[in-house]
């Protein structure tokens, strides 16, 4: 049995950062969709001032999306690094206990 120790956190804490962090990448990307197609119809709609404005806000918003979405990216693959190595550590443990 494993304590905890290399990271913090068991396997199933790594397994469960990685779902739910993928789930929130997917959410993201729907909610983006959603926002970017009432953008563009309430943009056409109103050619005036406020269109512009409001492409101006939606153009920040997609950079704040992308550095966003890098982030969680990021952390996923940390997260997948830790645990390959808590397996591979375990596994290492696993075996020396039984030799």
């Amino acid at each position: 049995m494993t304590d905890g120790t290399l990271t913090g956190f068991e396997a199933t804490q790594l397994q469960q950062i990685i779902a739910r962090t993928q789930d929130q990448v997917v959410a993201m990307e729907s909610a983006r969709g959603r926002v970017e197609g009432a953008t563009e119809m309430i943009a056409s709609a109103a050619q005036a001032q406020a269109g512009l404005v409001l492409r101006q806000r939606l153009s920040e918003w997609q950079q704040q999306y992308s550095d966003i979405k890098n982030k969680l990216d990021q952390l996923n693959s940390q997260v997948q690094s830790l645990l390959a190595e808590r397996t591979s550590t375990d596994d290492s443990t696993a075996a020396a206990a039984a030799s």
